[in-house]
């Protein structure tokens, strides 16, 4: 009997130690568990179902419709070396089974969207091989800029009007989540995919190609850009293009841009800047924004494993 309290006090005493250690592990399993998940998910992306309407856009309509533009601020040079960590890879476009032979300029398009506040405004964007034949790869500022943007279509072969197949009205936007969440000024991950409805003349890569593309590319390397600049000294009516000997990287409030020579404006955002491997061109940059700091250039996102993922999910979808 003496010998009971002290039996007590053991098994409650090892109890409370338990139940610590118990807690403490399972802290550890949901920390080690959101790591595994994020590690094997990779980078998280935003979605928002949309369903634009093509009839909104009438002629007027597009013609009043504004450039908007993003510009950047100081940024400090860096060398080919830090992005060498990943592997790059690239994919052969599809050639349109329309028999449309302009390919693979076909794929480059203006886009027409409206803001949360009701300004109607333009963009640019790219057709690009995937799964659904729908994607339309673009600047993440011309489908998210504080509000998701609404009546987004896109039209290919724009020249003073739209193309010969007219355009694919926007389901579904994608940007990544660090877009959204991203500060003032934090442009890396400026990028966005739209996935576009059928229309009259089928699915969109089906129609005019879907172009190749690239990530974790090397810089030196010659970037052909193009897209729909609509600020002076531009009208956004035609197709534009600027061809450089190659492109720069830099450090950029936290993350990793290019630049190319282009003098280019606002409404060209989301327009593809392509690199050659033989006769193949591939999608592997966009227009989205310039800086005082280096007048007379174009900047872009430095195309890698997070714009990967973000086209997996939008091929997908």
């Amino acid at each position: 009997m003496p010998r009971q309290p002290k039996f007590i006090q053991g098994s409650l005493g090892t109890r409370i130690f338990l139940l610590v250690l118990a807690i403490v592990y399972m802290g550890y399993l949901a920390t080690f568990g959101n790591f595994l998940h994020s590690w094997f998910s990779g980078p998280s992306i935003a979605e928002h179902l949309e369903n634009a309407n093509p009839g909104f856009w009438t002629a007027d309509r597009m013609h009043n419709a504004i450039a908007i533009d993003e510009q950047g601020s100081s940024f400090s040079n860096t060398t080919q070396g830090s992005i060498a960590a990943s592997k790059g890879a690239q994919q052969q476009g599809q050639r349109p089974r329309s028999g449309e032979t302009s390919y693979p300029l076909s794929t480059v398009g203006k886009i027409f969207a409206t803001t949360a506040s009701g300004q109607n405004f333009v963009c640019s964007g790219t057709a690009v091989v995937s799964s659904n034949r729908s994607v339309v790869d673009t600047a993440g500022h011309c489908l998210w800029n504080g509000n998701w943007v609404e009546n987004l279509i896109f039209c290919p072969l724009y020249n003073k009007g739209v193309g010969p197949y007219n355009c694919w009205a926007a389901r579904d936007l994608e940007v990544p989540s660090d877009w959204i969440n991203a500060k003032p000024g934090d442009l890396h991950h400026d990028m966005g995919m739209a996935i576009v409805s059928n229309n009259n003349y089928g699915a969109l890569t089906d129609v005019v190609g879907g172009a190749g593309w690239a990530y974790n590319q090397p810089v030196n390397q010659f970037f052909y850009a193009y897209g729909y600049p609509a600020a002076r000294p531009f009208d956004g009516q035609t197709r534009q293009s600027c061809q450089s000997s190659s492109g720069t990287l830099w450090n950029y409030a936290g993350g990793t841009v290019v630049s190319i020579p282009c003098n280019m404006t606002g409404g060209s955002s989301g327009g593809p800047w392509f690199i050659q491997t033989g006769d193949n061109l591939y999608l592997d940059g966009h227009n989205d924004f310039t800086s005082s700091m280096k007048p007379g250039h174009m900047f872009s996102p430095y195309y890698d494993d997070t714009w990967y993922a973000l086209y997996s999910k939008a091929q997908d979808t």
